[in-house]
């Protein structure tokens, strides 16, 4: 990690902002191919998808890189500081308060926007289908997308994580944007309602956001929902 972290470091600003971009694009094209494919629409993945939706990915994709760049940048100054620990422990604490934290400022940022009609508009663009498909994950207006990221830099600027945490999380992160936005259910039901799985988002839950949007305004738990007395 430190050879490459060494490595970024000669590089110069468009160099950087080229490889974000090829990391970018690679995981948007990641998650929708393994979208459709947990949807078994793989074969028909030119049929779903619109010339609308391939233009909002890629503004989202460049967006999202410019949000990659300015948190490499603050790192690189020292406002933003990850440490190197591989202590499995410290790595899974660091892991959970990510999620619970970014799930937190999401919920709050997301119910707001809902709640704003100013800003809705912008939203709106993400609820043009009732029945989402993986590449609804990435239609997003450039105002929500930067808005999401902010939250995303503001966490890593109050606090100190663990690098490897934060890649776990990124991946986490992915993934779950990809079973929020499904066709189908692909958890198994002895496992969707077990206990801990009860209090994690789940397709249907996101699903059931898209067809009513006073509810359900998670991410990656329900916690907040059944605190503010949201979720569906």
């Amino acid at each position: 990690m430190q050879a490459f972290l060494e490595y970024l470091n000669t590089l110069n600003l468009f160099q950087l902002f080229a490889l974000f971009l090829i990391e970018n694009a690679f995981i948007a094209a990641a998650a929708v191919l393994i979208g459709f494919a947990c949807d078994g629409l793989l074969m028909q993945i030119r049929r779903l998808i619109t010339v609308e939706e391939i233009y909002w990915a890629c503004s989202t994709v460049f967006f999202n890189t410019l949000i990659t760049l300015a948190g490499y940048l603050l790192f690189k100054n020292g406002y933003v500081v990850f440490h190197l620990s591989v202590n499995p422990l410290e790595i899974f604490v660091d892991f959970i308060v990510l999620i619970l934290a970014m799930d937190f400022l999401m919920y709050v940022f997301h119910w707001a926007i809902h709640k704003l009609s100013f800003v809705y508009r912008f939203h709106d663009l993400h609820h043009v289908y009732d029945t989402p498909t993986a590449i609804s994950l990435f239609v997003l207006h450039p105002v929500e997308v930067m808005g999401f990221g902010m939250l995303w830099l503001f966490l890593l600027f109050v606090m100190n994580f663990s690098i490897y945490a934060v890649m776990l999380y990124l991946v986490f992160n992915v993934a779950m944007g990809i079973i929020g936005h499904l066709r189908k259910e692909i958890v198994p039901e002895v496992v969707k309602n077990n206990v801990v799985f009860q209090w994690l988002a789940n397709t249907g839950f996101h699903v059931d956001h898209h067809q009513n949007e006073d509810h359900n305004y998670g991410f990656y738990t329900k916690v907040w929902d059944r605190l503010f007395g949201t979720l569906k």
